[in-house]
């Protein structure tokens, strides 16, 4: 990998000619100025996982090329397929060709990143690496959260998110608005509202709920958690001190009951146990009255969706269902899933790298890849933006009421913000959508349940988690599919009993010392 010696931005400036990206041949730099500076300019290479969407050159991207001209960087851009990721950042790190940002690792794979910082491989965000990086500070700052992603107080991950704060974001409820209307209902505040809304459905000839149920009921559990008081995440704090695994509380077993009738009333669409992946795109086709999946834009792009495919099909998403305790949420949880690192190796410019990473979530960064080039993908009228037709030819989604971002928006720093996503989703449409979008918005948190320590490990935990995680997912699909409500609560004490003994409690105990210092 080649390295360059480090250049100032005023000095890149005058190897461009002095001027700034945004500015020359419609907001783009000729790849032979780029060139020209790049002899002197800072070299970092980026790797995430996914594919380059439409981009089919990423030298010649004119995107990229802002960045490297906003950064005085330049930039080495590959993207890898997800099954092999880790395996090939693993081999570049023996090989001494580590990339200088290992873009989007699961956070939750703390053995891994605990090997990695062992090793070397990676390094934290201190010292002149967090001065190049002041927005990645601010991440944790604004989201005191995300602190408990800290390794030995250090800061090594770089959260890639879609905003700064906790929402619920998972298993939250949908319906089918047209659907209610058909049968003079409206939309249901209860579970026994909803149950009789998929009655009527099964009773008209259709399928009930869908969700992705290939691998067990997994977040499909949480508004009904939720009207027992407890998330589908994490740990909860218990009436004599401490916090417990959320799975193992006795109301957990309450919450799976209710799920189970559900299923044994039929009211879950059958082709849902062999969906992994499948279920929003059944639902938007038509199948199904109720979908149990994620929101944010999510839900726009479904109603878009469902426009597209001309049936009629009206997309709602419901506040958190109560079961008649007085209770009900969603689980709260930090908007991100996964975290970029900085390359720690002898080969590596981790100071260089930081300095991208804060441009693409700076507030230019973050437009640049969610809209374009001012002139050339867009223009300002009115301080408004208004796109521009040759945006759909440089790599920017256009079609399905897609989110509409670049390729470099994701998978690296971020999963496009979600103004960026409301924006996208909302461009052009008439006042009626956005009304009807912002009370979408609302209903996903308008009952919350809390959770602590999503984000917090320790050396039992770690080991535990996968045996944890098998028992969850395979118990609970069996609690749900139970022949009566005796066999569910038995096959659940039966879970707790084995959580508990093979190394549950130990774990369970060291997670919650943990917490407690944190917390209490």
């Amino acid at each position: 990998m080649n390295k360059f010696n480090k250049l100032s931005r005023r000095d890149f400036l005058k190897a461009t000619g002095g001027i700034s990206a945004g500015l020359v041949f419609g907001g783009v730099l000729p790849r032979t100025m780029l060139q020209q500076a790049a002899a002197q300019a800072d070299g970092v290479a980026i790797w995430s996982p996914g594919d380059s969407g439409t981009v089919a050159d990423w030298n010649m991207d004119p995107i990229l090329q802002t960045v490297e001209a906003a950064t005085s960087t330049d930039i080495e851009m590959l993207k890898i397929d997800w099954g092999t990721y880790i395996d090939q950042v693993n081999a570049a790190s023996v090989s001494g060709t580590l990339p200088d940002v290992i873009g989007v690792i699961d956070h939750n794979n703390r053995a891994l990143i605990q090997s990695w910082i062992r090793d070397g491989v990676i390094t934290p965000f201190e010292g002149e690496i967090a001065d190049a990086a002041p927005n990645v500070i601010a991440q944790y700052e604004n989201n005191p959260t995300l602190n408990e992603l800290r390794i030995d107080g250090k800061i090594y991950m770089q959260p890639v998110g879609w905003g700064d704060g906790n929402y619920p974001n998972m298993g939250l409820v949908h319906i089918r608005r047209d659907l209610l209307e058909k049968y003079g209902m409206t939309p249901p505040e209860t579970f026994e509202a909803y149950f009789d809304f998929l009655r009527a459905n099964i009773a008209d000839g259709g399928t009930g709920v869908l969700f992705n149920g290939a691998g067990g009921i997994g977040s499909a559990l949480n508004s009904f958690a939720g009207a027992y008081g407890l998330p589908v995440l994490g740990w909860v704090p218990l009436d004599e001190g401490g916090f417990g695994f959320w799975a193992i509380q006795p109301q957990i077993k309450d919450a799976l009951l209710m799920f189970r009738g559900m299923v044994a009333e039929g009211l879950v669409d059958p082709a849902t146990w062999s969906m992994d992946g499948g279920a929003r795109d059944a639902y938007v086709a038509g199948q199904g009255a109720s979908l149990i999946f994620n929101g944010g834009g999510h839900i726009g792009r479904i109603q878009n969706d469902m426009d597209l495919a001309g049936q009629g099909a009206q997309e709602w998403l419901l506040p958190a269902l109560d079961a008649g305790m007085g209770q009900r949420g969603y689980t709260t949880e930090p908007m991100f899933w996964g975290a970029s690192f900085l390359g720690g190796m002898s080969n590596n410019n981790p100071v260089a790298a930081a300095r991208v990473l804060n441009y693409l979530i700076s507030d230019e960064g973050y437009r640049l890849t969610a809209v374009g080039v001012e002139g050339v993908d867009f223009e300002l009228v009115d301080g408004e933006i208004v796109l521009l037709p040759a945006r759909s030819e440089r790599g920017f989604g256009t079609e399905g009421g897609d989110t509409g971002a670049h390729p470099l928006a994701t998978t690296i720093v971020s999963w496009v913000p979600q103004s960026w996503q409301d924006w996208a989703l909302l461009y052009g449409q008439p006042a009626e959508f956005q009304d009807w979008y912002n009370q979408m918005w609302a209903n996903q948190g308008m009952y919350q349940t809390q959770t602590y320590g999503l984000l917090s490990t320790t050396p039992e935990w770690i080991d535990f988690s996968p045996t944890g995680n098998e028992l969850i997912s395979r118990t609970f699909l069996e609690i749900a599919n139970a022949g009566s409500d005796a066999d569910a609560s038995a096959l659940f004490d039966q879970f707790v009993n084995d959580w508990l003994s093979f190394g549950g409690a130990n774990a369970q105990a060291e997670m919650s010392d943990l917490l407690i210092s944190i917390y209490e």
